[in-house]
């Protein structure tokens, strides 16, 4: 603990720093403040890189790179018409294999409030299953028993929170016993923090002593990955893939065992799940090749007429876009962590809330720093595309309403579990929710469901697992979630 000379003799010489850099309004309320409130005003100027914020004008504008090299849509690997008995079933028989040696780990973005949501906490506790209120992460943790389960392995679970969510998201886990899972399994780690500028380049004070800063973006999870101990214990486990995913898609194929046999048998540093988009203004960063090299550029960054261009069938020709799943070699997370500059920072344009010299609150436009997880693909000595299809795969729910929304997102669960039950014969015409641990693909649920074969469901449904192991179908579930 720091005693009041150490903090005064700490704070002259930060004081003298930030004066030198241009910054030292940060210091307007330092006479005014409690001994606590001064250590972590100072914790936080100590965190911050004076550097960069001298190096802002060199810092090329988020599109700029978007102008030079020779840019070309990316190769990518489709295999919906593929036969099981070709290339899809040795994939499949690959990624089993990995999975029950327990050499494939998980890594899930979870930093985000659910502001969008009309939710006041992580964005992770929405109850976004449409009949049982399940939460984000409670579906995802289901998945996972689920897959544990099949294979009979660890799977273990890394989970990236941000400061604003770190804590209470560690809270619900505990008070949810961490949905059954090990908690050794499941390893929380926070992304690191970017300073917020206002449109001067002068860092923005958001109360008396405190410095306005945001999450640095998805690429954090790369440095979260070594800070936390978790690329340690993945070292320790033996994990060779790390399967990335994003919170607020329910959908997902946690671990898609054909994608990590692909992966695998590529050879592949970074494989992505891609599909196409449903137009160019779609917010989908476009996977593309620039001078050989592969990348993802961010919707924002693309040029119009790129994003625009068609072939003579009047097709997209930059029409794949990346959906947040991906598979990393862990020893190419490590090269990347070892290498001796950081991935780039990007800046994004938003309007933010601060306080003036005399206190009052005002809102301002500002500029966040923020890497992005797919930054590390131009590094890649091989990498794979595959394209996937929409409403298997994806259903974010990022807004409230309209597009990519609570009500899209739930609409598209139950579609895919609509799927699920007519390929065994079953006819669900309600509301539709299959648990998890009751299933994670139509194969998975095929025999169980025989005996419903020629059924029809007119009401609400939801399917789940006894207290004995075997299925139960609840035609009187309750009020959808909400």
């Amino acid at each position: 603990m720091r005693d009041g000379q150490e903090i005064d003799r700490i704070a002259g010489e930060m004081r003298e720093h930030f004066r030198t850099a241009g910054q030292e309004h940060v210091f307007t309320f330092w006479d005014h403040l409690e001994a606590p409130a001064r250590r972590r005003l100072l914790n936080q100027c100590e965190e911050i890189e004076l550097e960069l914020l001298g190096n802002l004008p060199s810092l090329d504008p988020c599109g700029a790179a978007a102008e030079t090299g020779e840019l070309l849509p990316a190769p990518c690997l489709r295999l919906e018409a593929e036969p099981e008995n070709g290339t899809r079933a040795e994939a499949r028989e690959r990624g089993e294999e990995l999975l029950a040696a327990g050499k494939v780990a998980l890594l899930l973005v979870a930093g985000g409030r659910g502001s969008r949501l009309g939710w006041d906490g992580p964005k992770g506790c929405f109850p976004l299953a449409p009949l049982s209120g399940k939460s984000l992460f409670e579906i995802h943790a289901a998945k996972i028993l689920r897959l544990r389960s099949t294979y009979g392995a660890p799977l273990p679970w890394y989970i990236m929170t941000s400061s604003a969510t770190d804590e209470a998201t560690r809270d619900y886990f505990e008070r949810q016993d961490h949905f059954g899972l090990p908690p050794g399994d499941v390893l929380f780690m926070r992304q690191a923090s970017q300073p917020v500028i206002d449109e001067r380049g002068k860092l923005i004070l958001e109360a008396p002593g405190s410095i306005l800063r945001s999450p640095n973006g998805h690429g954090g999870c790369y440095s979260a990955l070594r800070d936390s101990g978790a690329m340690a214990d993945a070292l320790a486990r033996k994990i060779e893939h790390l399967f990335y995913f994003q919170v607020d898609n329910p959908l997902v194929n946690i671990a898609d065992p054909v994608f990590a046999g692909l992966h695998d048998l590529s050879r592949s540093d970074m494989s992505l799940k891609v599909l196409k988009k449903t137009g160019p203004g779609e917010k989908l960063g476009v996977v593309a090749t620039r001078d050989g090299r592969p990348e993802v550029i961010e919707y924002s960054d693309l040029p119009p007429d790129k994003a625009k261009l068609t072939d003579p069938g009047g097709e997209l020709i930059f029409a794949l876009g990346s959906i947040g799943i991906h598979l990393l070699r862990r020893d190419f997370i490590e090269e990347l962590l070892a290498a001796p500059s950081a991935l780039p920072l990007h800046q994004v344009k938003k309007r933010v809330l601060g306080i003036d010299e005399h206190g009052r609150e005002l809102e301002l436009e500002a500029t966040q720093f923020e890497s992005f997880v797919f930054d590390a693909l131009p590094l890649t000595r091989r990498q794979l595309n595959l394209e996937t299809r929409r409403e298997r795969e994806f259903a974010p729910a990022k807004n409230l309403k309209g597009v990519d929304s609570v009500e899209t997102s739930r609409a598209l669960l139950m579609d895919e579990h609509r799927r699920w039950l007519s390929s065994a014969g079953i006819t669900a015409r309600g509301e539709l929710e299959i648990d998890p641990l009751a299933g994670i693909s139509p194969d998975d649920l095929a025999e169980e469901l025989a005996p419903w074969k020629g059924e029809v469901f007119e009401e609400a449904l939801l399917i789940s697992r006894g207290n004995d192991g075997g299925l139960s179908l609840d035609e009187s579930p309750g009020e959808p979630g909400s």
